[in-house]
Formats: C-alpha cells, structure tokens, sequence
C-alpha cells in the first residue's frame, strides 16, 4: 500500500511540474476592467486599413443586413490566442454570411493583427463590429 502511495505522488508531482504554461490559458479580464485596455496600434484607421480591401471587394453579400463582431482574445504577452466570431442578421437572429465564408475571410485577415498595445499586463480581448447593410461592408468599429 506504501508503495503505491508513494508511486501516485511521484506520478502526481512529476506530472504537475511538467505541464506548460501558456500565456493563452490565462483568465481573461475585460478589455475595460481596471484600466486594462488593450487596444492595436493606430486603433481604427489601422482596422479600417486592414480590413479595406474586402470592404471594397465584397458587394454581394447574403443576407443583405446585420452585423458580425470577432472577439480576439490577446495573452498578457500581446499574442493573439483566438478569435470566437458572432454574426446576427438584422433581426438579431444567429445567421451565416455569405454561408460562413465571409467570417472565414475576416477571421485570416485578423490573424495578421499583430501590433497590440496594452495598458496593463492581463490577459483580455478586443472587439472588431462590422456592419453589414445592402449587401456591403458599411462600417468597421
């Protein structure tokens, strides 16, 4: 009995110090929390730099109206960890974009956001709106 004990605390030790820690498995505070902010650098015209060219591009999109808002989870290192995309038509009902597509294409330009400044060092996120209507990109916020 003895040994298996002592069997299980090595086993428990050895795989509790051998975990990696990753700065994206922190507790993630909110972007406004305490004077968190994180914010990219250059703030909206940046975003509207990046995200211009499939504002220009996408003029058909389907449905016509919402909106779809990209939730890009930052580490306390300014890594981008994920990013979690909601899309609502303009009932507020759940709806796909250009059936997903257009989330996917937003999602791969995101990924190349990389310039993110923080006031504090948490783990927290920043929010991206795109506002769809008559079947274009109107406004980014």
């Amino acid at each position: 009995m003895k040994k298996i004990l002592f069997a299980s605390i090595i086993f428990l030790t050895i795989n509790f110090f051998s975990q990696k820690s990753d700065d994206c498995d922190d507790r993630t505070v909110a972007y406004w929390w305490n004077g968190t902010n994180s914010r990219i650098a250059g703030e909206v015209p940046t975003l509207k730099k990046t995200f211009g060219k499939i504002q220009q591009s996408e003029t058909e999109i389907e449905p016509k109206n919402g909106f779809i808002t990209m939730r890009l989870n930052i580490s306390k290192t300014s890594k981008l960890c994920d990013i979690q995309t909601f899309q609502i038509d303009k009932n507020y009902k759940k709806t796909e974009f250009n059936n997903g597509q257009l989330a996917l294409e937003l999602e791969k330009i995101a990924l190349g956001l990389n310039d993110w400044k923080k006031d504090k060092n948490y783990k927290t996120y920043n929010l991206i709106r795109l506002k769809i209507q008559n079947g274009k990109i109107e406004e980014i916020f």
